[in-house]
């Protein structure tokens, strides 16, 4: 880990120091659970979004924080179609905006490293990392910051950027309210 850290400043206090503690049956499952996965071309983003996809329906939403399904930030970015310049994510959690905009802009045959520059805030030291390490595995880097935009705003946002992507709180119960 601390290989990989010093080649990426990204990572910097980010990675786990724990693999080595897993079990042999628990790597065995682990490769049974992945066995039916596709995974040509980005192997390695393809196997940790699954596991952000299956953690988050395992958990549910706890405290507000939830996992927003690919289809619907896949629809945000089609939506907006963030070709080129600064995007910006208020509550970013795994940074599934960030990735799905840099496959836009690839789709277009364009570079996201080039194209692209990502800033977002989320309010778990702990999702940070995750969107840190998302971004690492998706060959991408941005400026991710600890913060409740509710009351901080360390970006000083206001007009800095030409996207911003927010998903709606699906699961927030002010959301499925009926009037």
């Amino acid at each position: 880990m601390l290989a990989i850290e010093g080649g990426n400043t990204d990572l910097k206090g980010v990675l786990p120091r724990s693999y080595n503690r897993l079990p042999n049956a628990t790597l065995v499952e682990l490769m049974r659970l992945l066995s039916p996965l596709d995974v040509e071309g980005d192997a390695f983003g393809k196997v940790y979004e699954y596991f952000l996809g299956s953690f988050a329906r395992a958990e549910g939403s706890k405290g507000g924080v939830f996992y927003t399904p690919t289809s619907i930030v896949r629809l945000i970015v089609e939506v907006l179609q963030p070709f080129h310049g600064r995007i910006f994510d208020p509550a970013c959690g795994s940074g599934g905006m960030f990735v799905q905009s840099a496959a836009f802009v690839a789709r277009h045959h364009k570079s996201a490293t080039r194209e692209l520059t990502v800033f977002g805030t989320e309010k778990d030291v702990k999702t940070v990392k995750l969107a840190r390490m998302n971004l690492a595995v998706h060959g991408l880097s941005g400026d991710i910051r600890e913060s409740n935009t509710y009351y901080e705003d360390p970006h000083k946002a206001l007009g800095r950027f030409d996207f911003v992507m927010a998903n709606p709180p699906l699961t927030s119960p002010a959301w499925t309210r009926t009037g």
